[in-house]
């Protein structure tokens, strides 16, 4: 209860921080940097609280219009405020320069269990979702993550919203009350995270790495925390985990170890306001970050191999250096000179030979900075074939002989030249980044104790041109045979036996000594077959912008992209850049062919050519990364897509080359029988797909035409795919063609009809008339309730998951729609605090509105976690049930502050000539042609009214006033860990008796089919009392389960929500749920309650329609008629 006495208290203790605030800065009244950078004293305008202000250059891009201010707080906390006026959202991050390896030995995890902790209110905030609540009600979204060395605190939101924002997430900090009530919900919270990524590759690797660090060092240590680790871990030691947890925070939380970003259109005055006002008073306790000495990959582990058994159909090694760290060195980022090298594929390479040994399909290396300013690791990696992983110490060899090569021919000073001018002319001509990226990005460069003041803007964005050739030759050093430790995985190994495992990802691995002949100074291996690449042809030479002559010679509207031309082969659209002023350019083609993969083995014919294709463009265009340019090619479903973007001045060559070469494409046979075989372990690797990614796919195929499953593919590729087949497929591809196109950026008219043009002319093929091409139609779902029903295929998946889909009408009908845009956020905020953060269904826990503009749009609201997928069903259902009357709780002026912020997010302009041209494209693609859909959106959205609010929810998702037209999927992925349900199943239990059966199978009170809870259920339905006669009967093993474990609440939930449900049905006179068509004469089966079961998808399909194709919203006329 707030009482006077209450506010007394908290008036004192603010009046205490103040005080605090001002003792601070008389003791540090002239404090610098650390190099000598001034920083001089100020005072804030309003609260006058002193605070220090670099008062020296900042190295800031030509293009970057946004005002920056880089601060320190008398407390020790550094702060940027950045001052963007087109900032049409704000945000924030604050890192804390404290993460995992700090966790105590006999709680680890707590660093990360800390991180949710602090959610849980605060002295001035104190209800536990304050913070959480008032970002999401201004449109915001929030999040926070604990890394080794590091934790950081984010969100975006409504600029209007900021001040607000900051100061909840500032008391985070000043006084966290780490309520001891939250602490069995958040510890739950974390394990079921922890679980999440049991059956994640990346995270089993990265937890191999660690625990197979030396043990002494704190790095081998666990991250992610879970319920062994804290919860009983606390009860083991008899200790209390919240004052464990505080402990933690008072030890390690310091503010001269947080760093702060804030971004916003307020003024840089204003933001200093707020960020000195509301975090001068967290308490500084010095640097408490740990101070390791020494690698945690040290003399005992190196010169070892580690054979692992990874979970994918999937051969990999792994070579690891430990190297110095170089962040004193951030301007001479010599280790990026060894990656690009790596990763690059043409003659010459390390990857060119492995591919033609026929061992790798990819090679990749990075520099890890595994604790900031302390020590750094080099990865090489490379996936390898069968015969690769046969051969796996010839890869090994081969590595080292390519090091050899470099090692001999020496630093090459223009390679790092050239990589200097494309990096330093990306700042020049610098695209204006998300907000809450540069948020999160300089919160964690301010870490660098060795960064210099002036260069905080440009990091990562400027290095030196000129570097000591020293410097890359003693890196190289660092690469050497007797240095590093091999990492070896696969699914199976045939030569070790992978007895160990990993404690909590239960990883089998292996560890022995390496192979003498991979440790020898000099490795027994040729470097003459290696050559460093060549300088690149894609380098601009001449970035000059398009002057307002030629500019002038095109104007126009240049609201949308103009069509300048369309013939029977092309449909050529473009966008001349008036807004950015940067030398970009961006170009989309879709080439329509008339021989499709319409079929699964055509589809996988699709997919060989692709990764052929692809590997062959990326030998010869090696160099566009270096220029500045990115392409992407897709040629496995209905057409050949083509995306290019970056510096236009060499993207037409691009152009041309890629072109060339789809024209032009001889398949070989050793590229097909590489790829075949990649595409063949990619299939297998669906296998340990999640149970949202499960039925992500199931609804793909359910709801699309045509669609294919992952297995139909996989037959075909086994069956009816054969090299001659695959060359058969790629001669006939391009025998008719249509081209869509459009050219954005700073170009001309000319320009893009030269690009329109090479294109056309390349191909060289008669036309597709509209009539010949194929399309992808959605599929229009009969009114009614559905449900389907998969077994995850991974035996050892610990989730499960549901999908429940709503359909809401036409996403055409914009009232409609501009409505249920208004309900979204507000159902968003709710379905998580309620379903994940009160009840913990699972960690992934979200909602989504999809707009559809060729059917109906849907809500889907989604669950992924250890509760079997009905019981999760059915608390979705009792959320929908109490969902309307928040909507009525909610005010006019609620309303229309959330339309506000929606159609200001609609309406945020771009950040690039990239984001541009991905709004247009999408239009054009779409086939709808509405450049001006998200105004005509934001018109209606306006117009939207409580009233229209509530009519949209009973009329479509309100299961007490929906209409006929009532639609509904529900899609469950079950974990094989317990009892599955199946049709027969399904169709012959209410879902609250198999929802009950779930809990209590769970919880070891039953086994074997729900039969034995019918009758319980029954009998609580008609008025009788739980306990039975027998000790042994349900009712009394369900009444013990009760009164004993307090765990048990989900099972009284389930028996509640089972009985009533019983009596429901008792009171029903035909089935709950109506619908248009009769599908048992297709073999279809119905629940209980009148749910159609979806068993075969075709044959279900075949009893539905097709959606109509988009068509133009006006007649298409173009500029140009030839």
């Amino acid at each position: 209860m707030y009482t006077l006495e209450t506010a007394t208290r908290k008036r004192f203790y603010f009046a205490s921080v103040v005080f605090a605030v001002f003792l601070a800065a008389l003791l540090t009244q002239n404090r610098t940097s650390s190099n000598g950078s001034p920083f001089l004293q100020r005072q804030t305008a309003e609260s006058k609280l002193p605070y220090y202000e670099y008062i020296g250059p900042m190295e800031q891009s030509p293009n970057d219009h946004r005002q920056h201010r880089l601060i320190r707080l008398p407390n020790g906390l550094t702060a940027l405020c950045t001052y963007d006026p087109l900032a049409e959202t704000a945000a924030s991050s604050l890192s804390v320069n404290v993460g995992a390896i700090a966790d105590p030995p006999s709680f680890q995890g707590m660093a990360h269990f800390l991180e949710h902790m602090l959610f849980m209110g605060s002295a001035k905030y104190p209800d536990e979702d304050d913070y959480t609540s008032f970002i999401s009600n201004h449109s915001g979204v929030y999040n926070a993550a604990t890394a080794k060395d590091h934790t950081y605190y984010h969100f975006y939101i409504d600029n209007n919203a900021l001040e607000g924002a900051l100061d909840r997430l500032s008391w985070f900090f000043v006084h966290p009350l780490l309520n001891p009530d939250g602490v069995d919900r958040e510890v739950n919270a974390v394990d079921s995270e922890y679980k999440g990524g049991l059956r994640n590759s990346g995270w089993r690797l990265f937890q191999l790495l660690c625990s197979l660090s030396n043990p002494e060092h704190p790095y081998s240590k666990f991250n992610v925390g879970n319920l062994e680790t804290l919860r009983d871990a606390a009860l083991v030691a008899n200790v209390s985990l919240a004052d464990e947890v505080r402990k933690f925070y008072n030890m390690y939380y310091s503010s001269s170890i947080m760093r702060l970003s804030i971004v916003g259109n307020h003024s840089l005055d204003q933001l200093t306001e707020w960020a000195v006002s509301k975090f001068s008073a967290v308490e500084d306790r010095g640097d408490t970050r740990m101070k390791l000495k020494d690698h945690p990959v040290g003399s005992n582990e190196l010169g070892k191999v580690i054979f692992y058994e990874s979970l994918e159909d999937s051969d990999e090694i792994i070579l690891q250096f430990p190297v110095p760290n170089l962040e004193s060195r951030y301007r001479q980022p010599v280790h990026q000179y060894f990656s690009i090298l790596f990763n690059t594929d043409t003659t010459g390479s390390l990857l060119s030979y492995l591919k033609e040994k026929g061992w790798a399909t990819s090679v990749g290396a990075r520099n890890e900075n595994m604790v900031r300013s302390q020590f750094s690791s080099f990865y090489i990696g490379a996936n390898l074939t069968p015969l690769g992983m046969d051969h796996y110490q010839d890869v090994v060899k081969t590595i080292f002989a390519y090091l050899q090569m470099l090692k001999e021919i020496g630093p090459q000073v223009w390679f790092y030249k050239e990589l200097s001018q494309i990096i330093e002319l990306g700042y020049q001509f610098y695209e204006r980044p998300d907000e809450l990226d540069w948020a999160i990005d300089t919160s964690k460069i301010l870490f660098n104790d060795h960064l210099s003041p002036e260069h905080v803007l440009s990091y990562g964005n400027i290095i030196d041109d000129t570097v000591d050739p020293q410097h890359i030759a003693d890196y190289l050093q660092h690469l050497n045979p007797t240095n590093y430790r091999l990492l070896v995985g696969s699914q199976k190994h045939k030569l070790v036996e992978c007895n160990s495992r990993t404690r909590h990802y239960n990883v089998p691995y292996h560890v022995e000594q390496l192979d003498p002949a991979l440790t020898t100074e000099q490795v027994d291996a040729d470097s003459a077959k290696f050559s460093f690449p060549e300088p690149s042809i894609f380098i601009p030479e001449n970035l000059k912008m398009s002057d307002s002559d030629d500019r002038a010679a095109d104007s126009g509207d240049n609201t949308h992209p103009q069509l300048l031309k369309l013939t029977d082969k092309l449909e050529l659209w473009f966008r001349q850049d008036r807004q950015f002023h940067t030398p970009h350019g961006a170009i989309n083609v879709v080439i329509e062919p008339r021989h499709l993969p319409s079929t699964p083995q055509e589809s996988v014919l699709g997919s060989i050519y692709s990764m052929c294709l692809s590997s062959v463009l990326e030998k010869e265009l090696y160099g566009a990364a270096m220029g500045g340019m990115g392409y992407s090619i897709d040629t496995g479903g209905l057409s050949v897509n083509i995306e290019l973007g970056g510096f236009k001045e060499k993207l037409s060559l691009l152009l041309n080359k890629i072109m060339h070469r789809i024209a032009n494409f001889e398949l070989k046979r050793e590229d097909y029988e590489l790829y075949r075989q990649d595409l063949e372990r990619s299939f297998s690797q669906q296998h340990y797909s999640t149970a949202l990614q499960n039925i992500n796919m199931y609804q793909t195929l359910l709801m699309h035409s045509p669609a294919h499953h992952y297995k139909a593919r996989e037959y075909a590729l086994h069956n009816n795919v054969t090299f001659e087949k695959t060359q058969e497929y790629i001669d006939g591809l391009f025998k008719q063609t249509f081209v869509q196109m459009m050219v954005s950026g700073q170009f001309t008219e000319a320009d893009a009809l030269d690009m329109g043009d090479i294109v056309v002319q390349t191909i060289n093929s008669p036309h597709l008339s509209k009539e010949q091409m194929h399309n992808v139609h959605s599929v229009s779902v009969s009114p009614g309730s559905y449900v389907s029903s998969l077994t995850i295929p991974d035996e050892d998946a610990v989730n499960s998951g549901v999908v429940s889909t709503i359909y809401c009408g036409k996403g055409r009908d914009l009232d409609e729609s501009a409505a249920l845009m208004v309900i979204r956020p507000i159902l968003h905020n709710q379905f998580f605090e309620e379903i994940r953060t009160k009840e913990q269904l699972g960690y992934v826990v979200g909602t989504r509105l999809s707009v559809s503009k060729a059917g109906r749009s849907s809500f889907k609201f989604i669950v992924q976690g250890e509760q079997n997928p009905i019981y999760a069903k059915l608390r979705i259902d009792s959320f929908i049930r109490g969902f309307r009357e928040k909507l009525v709780n909610l005010s006019d002026n609620d309303i229309q502050n959330k339309i506000n912020v929606l159609a200001k997010s609609i309406l945020e302009k771009h950040n690039s000539i990239a984001e541009q041209a991905d709004e247009d494209w999408g239009a054009i693609d779409g086939g709808w042609y509405d450049f001006n859909a998200k105004h005509k959106l934001v018109e209606r959205l306006r117009m939207v009214k409580k009233e229209d609010v509530l009519g949209a929810w009973d009329k479509h998702i309100n299961p007490e006033t929906v209409s006929e037209n009532y639609t509904r999927i529900d899609y469950y992925a079950w974990s094989q860990r317990a009892w599955v349900p199946q049709s027969k199943d399904l169709a012959g239990y209410s879902e609250g008796v198999i929802a009950l059966f779930g809990c209590l199978q769970r919880e070891g009170v039953v086994s074997g089919t729900p039969d034995e809870v019918v009758a319980a259920v029954r009998s609580l339905a008609s008025g009788a009392d739980v306990v039975g006669n027998s000790q042994n009967s349900v009712h009394s093993k369900i009444d013990a389960l009760f009164r004993e474990t307090s765990s048990a609440l989900k099972s009284k939930v389930a028996l509640d929500m089972a009985v009533d449900q019983a009596k429901e049905n008792a009171e029903l006179t035909g089935l709950k749920y109506k619908s248009t068509k009769d599908y048992s004469d297709i073999g279809m089966q119905r629940t209980p309650d009148g749910t159609w079961i979806i068993g075969d998808v075709d044959v279900f399909k075949s009893a539905q329609s097709l959606n109509p194709l988009p068509e133009p919203v006006e007649k298409l006329v173009a500029k140009y008629s030839d």
